[in-house]
């Protein structure tokens, strides 16, 4: 047997078990959790939205309506209103003020959740005026955010829709 060829004993089969990839989603999960947690304990924001889904009777738990994950390359975060979690790719959030936005911006669709039943699967409108809000209200629209996309201009940013 030719010594130069190396043996393929399956490992390729099990690409769970690559032990670098495990290591690396765990440092990640672990650097989500703690901007998670300053995010929830420094943003006023976050606070605000925090005490209000309480005053409305929807009191959320770190532990229970977080789940830092990793996505694929487009996201940075969502609202799993099926389990009424937000999801933060903690792949793609690399520094404090992405996290507070992405928190934010999820908490204003957890908050709408909770306050205006909102019917996410099958009345768009809903959809489209909750992800409104919480893309103006998270400070996805501002100016910096779109001159960061290349966006540039003054005029026209909120048209009406039809």
């Amino acid at each position: 047997m030719d010594q130069t060829k190396q043996e393929d004993y399956g490992y390729g089969l099990f690409p769970e078990a690559n032990l670098a990839r495990k290591f690396e989603s765990f440092r990640l999960n672990l650097k989500c959790q703690g901007m998670l947690q300053i995010a929830m304990d420094t943003s006023p924001h976050a606070k605000l939205l925090l005490q209000a889904m309480k005053g409305s009777g929807c009191p959320v738990s770190k532990d229970r309506h977080f789940s830092c994950e990793d996505c694929d390359g487009t996201v940075s975060g969502g609202f799993d209103a099926t389990v009424s979690q937000i999801v933060l790719c903690q792949n793609n959030i690399h520094q404090q003020s992405h996290m507070n936005r992405v928190v934010k911006h999820e908490l204003i669709h957890a908050f709408d959740h909770c306050r205006a039943h909102v019917d996410w699967f099958d009345n768009f409108r809903h959809l489209a005026c909750s992800e409104i809000r919480a893309a103006s209200l998270s400070g996805d629209c501002s100016f910096s955010s779109e001159a960061a996309r290349l966006n540039f201009g003054l005029k026209q940013h909120h048209q009406p829709s039809s």
